[in-house]
């Protein structure tokens, strides 16, 4: 076996240690938790989703009184001006 051979086979070798070393890492299990959509148990994702819907509802509430609101405005401005918009 010549050097080149004997160098090839360290290079893999130490390239197959490392990827193993990678995938037993935090990071890989964490990259494959986030991939297979476990990031975030059930319960924090419903608790969430009922957070979210609690505020989409206070802000239809508030754009609703704003639009209730304008168009008053624009009532009161068209019977000042006599009628017309």
């Amino acid at each position: 076996m010549n050097p080149e051979q004997v160098l090839i086979i360290i290079m893999i070798a130490t390239a197959a240690w490392a990827f193993t070393k990678f995938l037993r890492s935090p990071i890989a299990e964490a990259l494959a938790r986030r991939i297979g959509g476990d990031h975030l148990p059930r319960a924090a994702q419903d608790g969430e989703i009922a957070e979210l819907r609690t505020r989409v509802s206070e802000l239809e509430e508030r754009l609703d009184f704003t639009e209730r609101v304008l168009l008053q405005e624009r009532q009161a401005g068209a019977l000042r001006q006599g009628g017309a918009t």
